[in-house]
């Protein structure tokens, strides 16, 4: 059993949230508590004002609990539940009983239940169980929440899939990425959980490699790069208990803040890498799903485009393609790096230069300007410069 706390209504929170406007969070925390639940309160207070694009959808429901800021860090933001619940539902039955065996802050189990899912959640943190079963009894849902760990939980009923976001908290408070460092460990776990379910996914880190991913996972069916805005959010595995003989297919995909895919692009693997070329044209700066997919020969191949360098991930050509899936520069002229002066200011870029955007800036004393772009970067055998060029796509 959990604690059963109990939580602010909805009134409460709205009254708390009006009440308080234009107050500093941390000045909030720092006054002596004068109503029920006032940790709660704030943290609702914070969320809405911060994270509103993440977890707008939630917001909007009355008296939805969200837990602290800082427990949201590793949490799936509304949109990316949404599209990975669509996507692991696509492969199951209308009414599917899916596993969600680290329960967490709640957003990917509330996704699985927006497309039809019961939920099954096991969570080790007592106030999170308390979260989930209060949040599930507010949104009407059939989800069962178990306090305790997924590596304990005994199964009594098959599955029709699993979903793993495992922490990527060690227990010194460090930051890890591998899946083998992370808890519970999918690597260990997944003989385990095939034997609950056919289908597992699991959400890893946006650092890591998809290479070494699939490495590590070969029964991967679906690899899938995911990125919000052109930021990459999560590197995504969807696993079959039968292992193919056929490769994984594997996708980068950038989706926009209703969740609406912008792009889905197939990434094939034997595709080589591009040739080199000195700056044309145009200048073709790939979304990052892409580059973290490890897509830049697929997309080069596609469009016919040269690379700068290994190093820069810019392509070229001086041919214009206007449904290429990342921003596109018309080249004006090639400097020198740090020569001649920039008037009329520039955004600046760097792709393959040793010194970072910000320090260039300030020594090129460069006012910001979103039309004209400096873009730093190297070509060929190494030569490096400032390419001076405009805007062509949104």
């Amino acid at each position: 059993m959990a604690s059963d706390l109990s939580f602010p209504s909805a009134t409460d929170i709205d009254r708390f949230y009006r009440e308080n406007t234009g107050i500093e969070v941390f000045r909030l925390r720092l006054k002596r508590p004068k109503v029920a639940h006032q940790d709660v309160l704030i943290d609702q207070v914070e969320v809405r004002r911060e994270m509103s694009e993440r977890f707008g959808p939630l917001i909007e429901v009355p008296g939805y609990i969200f837990p602290s800021k800082t427990r949201l860090a590793q949490a799936s933001s509304c949109q990316t539940a949404g599209w990975k619940a669509k996507k692991l539902c696509h492969y199951l039955d209308s009414t599917p009983i899916i596993w969600d065996v680290t329960g967490g802050s709640g957003i990917d189990t509330w996704g699985f239940e927006q497309h039809g899912a019961i939920v099954h959640v096991t969570e080790v943190d007592a106030a999170l169980v308390d979260l989930h079963r209060h949040n599930g009894q507010l949104l009407n849902s059939e989800r069962a929440v178990h306090f305790q760990p997924a590596e304990t939980f005994e199964v009594t009923r098959p599955f029709s899939a699993i979903y793993a976001d495992p922490s990527r908290i060690d227990p010194q408070g460090e930051r890890v990425y591998h899946p083998s460092e992370s808890a519970p460990n999918p690597l260990s776990e997944l003989p385990t959980w095939f034997r609950a379910a056919p289908w597992v996914m699991i959400k890893l880190s946006p650092m890591v490699d998809p290479e070494e991913a699939l490495r590590c996972f070969p029964s991967c069916r679906f690899l899938w790069t995911l990125s919000v805005k052109r930021e990459v959010k999560e590197v995504l595995l969807l696993c079959h208990q039968e292992i193919q003989a056929t490769l994984p297919e594997r996708w980068a995909v950038d989706i926009d803040l209703q969740g609406v895919e912008r792009f889905a692009w197939k990434i094939e693997a034997d595709r080589q890498a591009p040739s080199l070329s000195a700056p044309k044209t145009f200048l073709y700066d790939a979304d990052a799903a892409l580059v973290a997919a490890r897509g830049i020969p697929t997309i080069a191949s596609h469009f016919n485009l040269a690379q700068l360098h290994p190093e820069s991930r810019l392509l070229t050509s001086d041919q214009f393609f206007s449904d290429f899936p990342g921003r596109i520069f018309e080249l004006e002229s090639i400097h020198a790096p740090f020569e001649n002066a920039w008037p009329e200011g520039a955004s600046v870029v760097v792709r393959g230069f040793p010194e970072k955007a910000e320090m260039i800036r300030k020594r090129m004393r460069l006012k910001e300007n979103s039309e004209h772009y400096l873009l730093a970067t190297c070509w060929l055998d190494g030569q490096r410069g400032f390419l001076r060029a405009r805007r062509k796509s949104a």
